[in-house]
């Protein structure tokens, strides 16, 4: 890997995570088992995923004038993760508040905050791009700015890695720039506006739009596809799911990692397969 880094841009969340016999629906209430605050938001848990294994990170995100702050700016900092381009703004820190079952899966609700706040000229700065080889970037901060440091990236020869999650219609100024692109079932069908093909069909149509898509599909594994080939399915693990909380986004920074230090595109999405399998039994 050399002194190569990777610039993560995204959001950044104090998480409130609720763990519970089942999620409630619509009128209903019921008892959880117990709660805990987290660090959160795709942006955060793909740069602490990657931070992990020792790369260089450089996070871009904001926080608020609030509590919470406090709290993220120092599990970031338990994280080893600078803080140099996280900016404080009037304003409150996003949140989001998970409940999950006692299967692991969970439904969550967002709300942004200064998230939608970072500003475009941070993306300007020279040093901030020095040495890196991918930007990395979700769909929780605004699309704009996501454009802009995409067509940044791409101005210096850095690849642009796009988890277009939450599920939601991608600019083409954006798909413009993007190299390798990483969706779940939800998000793949809204982007293709296609819901009755299956994966294979969609796969082959959004790799005609980004060279590399991958496709994740839960316990039924991975489908990948490079443009101009057929796509590939990788099986998933069967294991004991203690939370399935985060999995997207860890899955999202081990297959970087690796793919940066291996460059091989199938071997890096079955290791990251394999990670997250790993992540999700633990309690």
């Amino acid at each position: 890997m050399g002194s190569s880094s990777i610039v993560v841009l995204g959001s950044l969340h104090y998480d409130i995570f609720i763990k519970s016999n089942a999620i409630p629906k619509i009128g209903e209430t019921v008892l959880a088992e117990k709660w805990f605050p987290k660090l959160g938001g795709k942006g955060a848990n793909q740069a602490v995923a990657l931070n992990k294994e020792l790369i260089k990170v450089k996070f871009i995100s904001a926080i608020g004038d609030d509590f919470f702050s406090e709290f993220l700016l120092k599990r970031l900092q338990e994280e080893n993760i600078s803080l140099d381009n996280i900016l404080k703004v009037k304003g409150n820190s996003g949140i989001s508040v998970a409940i999950s079952n006692k299967s692991g899966d969970y439904s969550a609700v967002v709300v942004s905050g200064v998230n939608l706040e970072i500003p475009e000229a941070l993306l300007y700065d020279d040093n901030l791009w020095k040495d890196a080889s991918f930007l990395m970037i979700q769909n929780e901060i605004k699309e704009e700015i996501n454009i802009v440091a995409a067509k940044e990236a791409k101005k210096r020869n850095i690849k642009v890695f796009l988890n277009a999650a939450p599920a939601k219609n991608i600019n083409n100024k954006l798909f413009e720039c993007v190299d390798i692109l990483l969706v779940n079932e939800i998000e793949a069908r809204q982007l293709n506006e296609d819901y009755s093909s299956n994966f294979d069909t969609i796969a082959k149509k959004l790799s005609n739009i980004v060279p590399k898509v991958i496709i994740t599909l839960g316990s039924n594994g991975v489908i990948i596809c490079e443009k101009n080939n057929v796509p590939i399915h990788i099986k998933g693990h069967l294991v004991n799911v203690k939370s399935a909380h985060g999995a997207g986004d860890y899955f999202a920074g081990k297959f970087l990692l690796d793919f940066i230090k291996n460059n091989d595109f199938e071997n890096s999405i079955r290791v990251a397969n394999t990670k997250t399998a790993e992540f999700i039994s633990i309690e």
